[in-house]
């Protein structure tokens, strides 16, 4: 399958170097304005990899299949509905769009277009998800869900300096709860669904977006809070509690170890040998669900990146944080 990757960040180094173990991945292209030769430099195995310098001529090129986008939020919606009006495949970045209402336009065009669209969020295509699924039955009835991702961001520091790093700019759809309270929050939705209702409070930065915050939610029977953060350093542990024990979860956008703990101590590691090539679990999932001729994935489905979209859209509401795509 002929892919191209828009964005020439981390995450598509990563993604690319995961991708390149599976037989049905090609790389046709990377789209960048100006680091495309440099990103394909620094992988070897793809450098005879076509150079796009726009999105139009990514759409207008017939042998392209599919596009993994991962360009800043405030552009995935533009990107993505062209590539599907061009009869691309779409793997989309985490968060999809900036908000629900470009989040939906983007369902809209894939359905319109009859192409497969996809949230690329990496942690419910890890086998330890599908352990820890298998797990809740172990721990009762669920009570609490204490999700944590703090990352103190080197960016941060930048930003403290006086420049002003695009990771801190509301105008790319930024903040710390889109970039990293998100992974705790997908992973909850996936195994609670929608909450009934969404308490929010953090810390913004002069810029308007927020820096450090906690996302409370709460369901009929049991409580979930999302505690994140991009100017501190946490442990980053995420727990499901149930009255007969709990699942415990280090690294939550990786799941790198689970295990389950009983309320009397004794403790049990259900988590897989972690594999450095992370990534390909999505990939693999996302060209077999394109080859099935299916236009939604079966875990990834659209109406969780709705559902987490919902959560966003409130908790950002509550912290005051606004991006120029809400207009």
């Amino acid at each position: 399958m002929n892919f191209v990757i828009v964005g020439t960040n981390f995450i598509s180094d990563t993604l690319l170097n995961a991708a390149n173990t599976l037989d049905d991945f090609t790389l046709y292209g990377v789209c960048s304005r100006s680091n495309g030769a440099a990103f394909l430099a620094n992988h070897p195995q793809n450098t005879q990899a076509k150079i796009f310098t726009s999105i139009e001529g990514v759409c207008q090129d017939q042998n392209v299949d599919a596009v993994y986008i991962a360009a800043p939020n405030s552009l995935h919606k533009h990107y993505a509905v062209m590539c599907l009006e061009a009869g691309k495949h779409v793997l989309g970045e985490k968060p999809s769009a900036a908000n629900s209402h470009e989040l939906n336009a983007i369902l809209s065009a894939a359905k319109k277009h009859q192409r497969l669209y996809m949230e690329a969020m990496m942690t419910t295509h890890l086998p330890n998800f599908a352990l820890i699924k298998q797990t809740m039955s172990k721990i009762g009835t669920p009570r609490k869900f204490i999700g944590q991702y703090s990352q103190y961001s080197s960016r941060y520091d930048k930003y403290k300096n006086g420049e002003r790093p695009n990771t801190f700019l509301p105008e790319f759809a930024n903040g710390a709860l889109l970039d990293l309270g998100i992974y705790p929050l997908y992973l909850l939705i996936a195994l609670w669904g929608a909450p009934q209702s969404v308490n929010a409070s953090g810390v913004l930065l002069d810029t308007g977006v927020d820096g450090a915050g906690d996302v409370l939610l709460n369901y009929a029977d049991k409580q979930a809070v999302i505690s994140y953060s991009k100017i501190s350093q946490g442990d980053n542990i995420t727990e499901i509690q149930g009255e007969r024990g709990r699942i415990r979860i280090e690294a939550v956008s990786q799941l790198k170890k689970v295990e389950f703990i009983t309320n009397s101590g004794d403790v049990e590691v259900i988590s897989a040998p972690f594999d450095e090539n992370f990534m390909k679990y999505e990939v693999a999932h996302f060209i077999q669900t394109a080859k099935q001729g299916e236009l939604e994935s079966t875990v990834n489905t659209h109406q969780l990146a709705k559902d987490v979209m919902t959560v966003l859209d409130a908790a950002r509401q509550q912290l005051g944080v606004l991006y120029p795509n809400d207009n």
